[in-house]
């Protein structure tokens, strides 16, 4: 009697396993970012615009949409260097799996901060296009961190896990169109707590992240579909 109650609840844990890897893989389809086709983009020199902090403008715990890609985020804390890792990132994936040139962060970064001091307040979509002309690039990437919050404890155990929130946008000077988006919001959870975060938490080895290693599954997953000619 015992086997076959144990046989049953294995049953069910099975069909239970199943249907959570069919809706994760449902809602990572419906999520996927929006792209281009890449045959059309007409890009050959791209600016890298190091990524901006949501925090500096809104409070810790804010609700706030994303002006660029249109999601809604929960601002919080962002750990100190999490721009320039981020930043970063972006530049390893360009020179590695792109042919665009590349027109590097600090030569964005002094544009800006020149056409900042000589103008009004320029809404974010303008000032990066505006930053994009003087650099004479035929792109414009950039992002915005919303959460960069690092984990409190190990990989094994956890008083506070860690928490990411970023998006990354490309802008394409000719016509200032958003040409693609990209965006990501995960707090890690334990498995226990959510069944549905099965196939993440196989593939990430069952550890507590540190915030470097969750922005860094969230940025693959995003970039998989960033536009390549």
């Amino acid at each position: 009697m015992g086997s076959r109650r144990l046989q049953a609840h294995i049953a069910v844990l099975l069909i239970l396993i199943g249907v959570c890897l069919c809706v994760v893989a449902c809602v990572s389809r419906s999520q996927a970012p929006s792209a281009e086709p890449p045959q059309v983009l007409n890009i050959k020199t791209l600016l890298v615009v190091p990524f901006n902090i949501a925090s500096e403008q809104y409070e810790v715990g804010t609700t706030v949409r994303c002006s660029m890609c249109g999601a809604v985020f929960l601002t919080g804390p962002v750990a100190s260097g999490a721009d320039s890792y981020m930043t970063k990132q972006i530049l390893t994936f360009l020179k590695a799996e792109t042919p665009y040139t590349l027109i590097p962060p600090r030569a964005g970064e002094e544009a800006q901060s020149k056409i900042v001091s000589e103008s009004v307040l320029l809404p974010k979509r303008d000032l990066l296009l505006e930053t994009g002309r003087k650099l004479q690039a035929d792109a414009v990437v950039s992002g915005t961190i919303f959460r960069f919050r690092q984990r409190i404890g190990t990989k094994f155990s956890v008083d506070t896990p860690a928490s990411v929130a970023f998006s990354i946008y490309l802008l394409r000077e000719v016509d200032g169109r958003l040409i693609w988006v990209g965006h990501f919001d995960e707090t890690q959870q334990p498995l226990s707590e959510n069944l549905f975060k099965l196939s993440s938490f196989v593939k990430r080895g069952g550890a507590w992240l540190t915030a470097e290693e969750l922005a860094g599954f969230g940025f693959n997953k995003v970039m998989a579909s960033f536009p390549v000619p």
